[in-house]
């Protein structure tokens, strides 16, 4: 199904898409690092942090990351023949950015939450749901960041 545009409408979307991948995937390159130096410093918002980044998860990013993904459907339609959705390059973007949201839903915001002290408890188990925690977290943050890089690829060079 082709969209008939014009090239405002185009750029209004493309923009729109532009948006809301930063505002999905920025956290993703900016929370590691702000989690660690407030673990160091030894902060008292530490839990508050890292639940808020959940909760923001949950309302702010995981949205955005599938708004980004149906307006970069629509970018596709609108090409007017020059892209189609059966495209081999289109159907991986779109699998890698499924698999993005399953990731930040599935495995990232539990363990920003398990971090945030949500059901912890206190001593050597404690220590160690949260270190497992931070290990499922920091792993599902570099599997984004690499999922991304590669859609950019993607969509910078259209392979196939």
């Amino acid at each position: 199904m082709m969209l008939a545009a014009s090239a405002t409408a185009i750029n209004i979307v493309e923009l729109l898409h532009i948006l809301t991948v930063v505002a999905a995937l920025g956290p993703v390159f900016v929370h590691p690092l702000l989690r660690r130096q407030m673990a160091a410093a030894g902060s008292s918002g530490y839990q508050r942090l890292v639940l808020s980044m959940a909760s923001n998860a949950r309302r702010v990013h995981g949205p955005a990351l599938i708004v980004a993904g149906l307006l970069g459907i629509a970018l596709v339609e609108m090409s007017e023949g020059a892209t189609d959705v059966s495209d081999g390059w289109v159907i991986a973007a779109i699998v890698i950015w499924v698999t993005m949201v399953g990731l930040l839903h599935g495995l990232v915001r539990p363990a920003l939450k398990a971090q945030g002290g949500e059901g912890s408890s206190e001593g050597s188990a404690g220590e160690a749901a949260a270190a497992a925690a931070s290990k499922r977290l920091e792993t599902g943050a570099a599997l984004i960041s690499i999922l991304f890089v590669v859609q950019v690829v993607l969509m910078i060079w259209q392979p196939g």
